[in-house]
């Protein structure tokens, strides 16, 4: 069986190796693909969702990856929210008696502009929160309006009103589970200080290397 764990924060392909760097745990979507890739046809797959959310495109991504795989199922241990919670919904799922689903809706941060860049931004996170909604009312039946409605004021399930909501298929019985938040929901770790902090670290290491390579 092949086990893929989303965890930390879901981020984009790019953003990677920063996270290795600093050695954060996170999911991209070549880790799905790559783990899909390697799996033996017919293989069973497993993944484990440990994670606050993070890149909603990079959700997006993982979300279709998954999706209509037959092989797959989709095991939510501690905390499946925003991003994360679309990736819970991506095929037959359960979930621990003691963990999470959260929705909200989307946020944008470093916008700037007139005001009518902020009109298009506020159009742009609607659009993004409908596209969103589409992953849970493909998986419950339930009606966009009142995804929409859960996702406006920031929704947190327990595993019996995951059931009840329909996006699960069931609760998992007498299996221990951690419980803990492996990144904040209210934003992701990686800031643009700490991305350049990186760059400039790896490129002073490269440095050195070559620096040695010829003998200086």
């Amino acid at each position: 069986m092949v086990v893929i764990d989303v965890k930390g924060d879901i981020i984009s392909n790019d953003d990677k190796w920063v996270y290795d760097w600093f050695e954060w745990d996170s999911t991209c979507p070549n880790d799905v693909k790559n783990a899909l890739i390697n799996a033996k046809p017919g293989e069973e797959i497993e993944v484990h969702v440990n994670s606050g959310g993070g890149s909603v495109m990079a959700g997006q991504e993982m979300y279709s990856l998954l999706r209509g795989n037959p092989n797959v199922t989709i095991v939510i241990q501690s905390i499946a929210g925003s991003a994360a919670g679309v990736v819970a919904m991506a095929g037959k799922n359960k979930i621990s008696p003691v963990a999470m689903v959260m929705i909200h809706n989307v946020s944008m941060h470093g916008a700037s502009g007139d005001y009518h860049d902020m009109q298009k931004n506020a159009d742009i996170l609607k659009q993004m929160n409908a596209s969103m909604a589409a992953a849970y009312t493909e998986k419950s039946g339930k009606s966009q309006e009142e995804i929409l409605r859960l996702m406006d004021k920031e929704t947190w399930l327990t595993a019996n009103q995951c059931l009840e909501y329909g996006f699960v298929d069931e609760i998992i019985k007498e299996e221990k589970s951690e419980s803990y938040f492996t990144n904040n929901y209210s934003g992701m770790r990686l800031t643009d200080e700490l991305r350049e902090r990186a760059v400039q670290e790896k490129a002073k290491q490269e440095l050195l290397k070559d620096l040695d390579f010829y003998g200086v």
